[in-house]
């Protein structure tokens, strides 16, 4: 495969970490790795172990190397307080000299994104099937997530001979190289992080060393989940959740097992599937190339691939969208139709369209009447809201673990650790809302936990801020709880790095 990203832009994150008082530096991008080892080694994450060395390199790295590009980093479009993607609202909270926007101040990259497309859907720009013509020869797709990504790429055992060694990207190829996850980087740093379209290695950018690659690679898959749910065993506590994990288990599971990112199926791995979705994008998005999905092989459509797309993880889905590759509208759907679906109900209905039942992935058809597709949504939002407070509770226990060892020493590490948190919490509070009478005693305890974490953050006494960071955790637990039974998720220690 030719050395350019060929799918979910990687367009890694120029996050500044949101506290500017942090001992944390957000302009460390002329570091070697040598020199970044040695700053982690120093790291209070990793002297009180709640973060392995590696794991504090690879997302020092993910968060601040730009790669003497212009200026963008990984969290440019994976940021760690949204959730590490962007969607249109969020873009529109951003400053006008974020590295995101370099197409609208840089003459030279003036053509590297669109940016009208980009601040209406999130659309950002990839030339996934060559650079020979970056600015006539692209297509525009989303920003998914990379939460979990441990547990989210293995290639199926039954891939033909060739393909990548790991699905990456909206159409599961999204690396050069290899195709591995570790292979990602070198393709989003040509795509995404240069200086001009010439893209020339050592004057537009640097590549990645090996050593820069393998701790990346293992930044991301610590972070988010490390292990699957079981759905078999699991039982949630509000009975329209339950019906639709029931209803989940008989529709969605063979393509998202255990509401994973891998396939329910005998031979498991993640796996790609034609829906149809690019026959239903945005009108507006009718004068840009069709996307066809996996590989280079031309269509008869003018698109090159084979029309497939791979498949997410849907845990982190509810409050991780876009839920699609592009902006995707939904019709003739029993509810929640819709020009661009940005909401899970919305992409659940989607399922029930005449545009997925008739494409190759619609066998069989799913037929959902309009409180179905809710039930499910609700079961989506519920686990969404658990895996949210198993990510904010890891952030307590860290933040707890410095407070108890450190005093007020790197109190503002201590803060961002307790505001991320809190960032979790009131993300599970607004998952949980967006149906009524969801899980209404957990949505009264996240916000407990957030007044005591709210508290946990001002006070000037470490003693206090332990206290109320355990307070915080005991809480979020009982929340957690009641949502449901055999909710268990291993987070990784990626989730404390910012």
């Amino acid at each position: 495969m030719s050395l350019y990203l060929r799918a979910m832009p990687l367009v890694c994150l120029a996050f500044a970490s949101a506290c500017a008082e942090s001992e944390v530096s957000t302009a460390r991008s002329s570091l070697s790795l040598e020199d970044r080892i040695a700053a982690c080694g120093n790291d209070p994450r990793v002297i009180a172990e709640v973060v392995s060395l590696d794991t504090c390199v690879g997302g020092d790295l993910f968060f601040r190397e730009t790669f003497d590009g212009n200026g963008r980093t990984c969290a440019t479009c994976h940021p760690v307080d949204n959730n590490f993607t962007i969607e249109p609202d969020f873009i529109a909270t951003l400053p006008s000299g974020d590295p995101l926007f370099v197409a609208e101040s840089n003459q030279d990259l003036a053509e590297l994104e669109k940016p009208p497309q980009m601040r209406a859907f999130g659309l950002i720009l990839e030339n996934v099937d060559g650079l020979e013509s970056p600015t006539q020869k692209f297509l525009l797709r989303t920003v998914p997530h990379n939460l979990s990504m441990g547990v989210s790429v293995a290639r199926p055992p039954d891939a033909p001979p060739g393909s990548p060694a790991e699905r990456t990207g909206w159409s599961g190829d999204g690396a050069p190289n290899a195709g591995a996850l570790r292979d990602f980087l070198t393709g989003a740093i040509i795509q995404h992080y240069t200086k001009s379209l010439a893209r020339t290695p050592g004057q537009d950018f640097r590549l990645a060393i090996a050593g820069e690659l393998d701790r990346i690679d293992h930044f991301m898959r610590q972070l988010g989940r490390t292990s699957e749910l079981n759905l078999a065993t699991v039982v949630m506590s509000d009975l329209r959740a339950e019906l639709g994990r029931l209803l989940f288990l008989v529709n969605c599971n063979r393509c998202h097992g255990n509401a994973g990112a891998n396939a329910g199926l005998i031979l498991g791995g993640n796996r790609n599937f034609d829906t149809g979705v690019e026959r239903v994008r945005n009108s507006a998005l009718a004068g840009f190339s069709r996307d066809s999905g996996f590989g280079q092989a031309p269509d008869s459509m003018g698109g090159f691939g084979d029309g497939t797309f791979n498949t997410p993880p849907l845990i982190e889905a509810a409050d991780t969208g876009p839920f699609f590759h592009t902006a995707t509208s939904v019709s003739g759907a029993p509810a929640h139709n819709t020009p661009t679906a940005t909401t899970i109900e919305q992409a659940i209905a989607f399922y029930t369209t005449f545009a997925f039942n008739t494409s190759p992935g619609g066998v069989p058809p799913i037929l959902l009447t309009a409180p179905q597709i809710d039930d499910i949504g609700r079961f989506l939002r519920a686990i969404n809201a658990a895996f949210n407070a198993q990510l904010a509770n890891k952030r307590l226990g860290a933040a707890r673990t410095l407070a108890d060892r450190f005093v007020n020493e790197h109190l503002a590490m201590q803060r961002e650790m307790l505001r991320l948190a809190d960032v979790e919490v009131k993300d599970a509070i607004e998952v949980l809302s967006g149906q009524p009478q969801l899980n209404t005693h957990s949505v009264e305890l996240l916000r407990e936990a957030h007044r005591l974490i709210e508290d946990a953050r001002e006070t000037s006494s470490a003693t206090g801020r332990s206290m109320l960071s355990q307070q915080a955790h005991q809480v979020l637990t009982q929340a957690y709880t009641r949502l449901g039974t055999n909710l268990t998720l291993q987070i990784g220690d990626g989730t404390v790095m910012f």
